[in-house]
């Protein structure tokens, strides 16, 4: 069943309205309780059934990655969130990401950024044979209240992405 984005788009307004001095206030427990849950019927989950130690895996944190030297951070301020996605090399050094999520402590993944980003574990994988091959490309989103430009825009180019550098498996990894 698709998304009901119709119903997303008169409700969404409302909330934000309702919510916004909340969120300004730093009230997140009060303003998620009144967000306006996109919730299908029917979710066509699929088993996996794949062989990843012949196939190519690619890597997605919800922690707000980003690379300090030449990315911006992610838009913190906006009760919209920012729906944008940043591009990570495999080869990515600690030193090199930046966070920039407003929503969780950043402590342990400041300590190991596999926590939230496990690039490093996952490279142990493919050296082990475990995976077939850590793609070249991993991404980061942040968090993202307006989930319209995300399912019309953001989503379908991502698969275009993955589908285009040969991606076999995307790991999702939530924070």
């Amino acid at each position: 069943m698709p998304i009901d984005l119709e119903r997303f788009k008169v409700d969404y307004p409302k909330w934000v309205e309702e919510s916004l001095s909340d969120y300004q206030a730093g009230k997140m427990a009060e303003i998620v309780k009144n967000y306006p849950l996109i919730d299908p019927e029917d979710i066509p989950w699929t088993p996996y059934r794949g062989e990843p130690s012949v196939q190519t895996i690619s890597l997605m944190s919800s922690g707000g990655l980003y690379l300090k030297d030449s990315q911006s951070p992610f838009d913190t301020q906006s009760i919209h969130g920012d729906p944008s996605i940043r591009h990570l090399p495999k080869s990515v050094r600690r030193e090199e990401i930046g966070i920039s999520h407003a929503h969780f402590d950043h402590g342990l993944a400041e300590q190991d950024i596999n926590t939230i980003f496990p690039v490093h574990r996952l490279l142990e994988l493919e050296e082990e044979g475990v995976i077939g091959m850590l793609a070249d490309t991993l991404y980061s989103v942040s968090y993202v209240n307006n989930v319209v430009p995300l399912v019309e825009e953001v989503v379908p180019a991502l698969i275009s992405q993955l589908k285009s550098d040969g991606v076999d498996v995307l790991l999702l990894v939530p924070v």
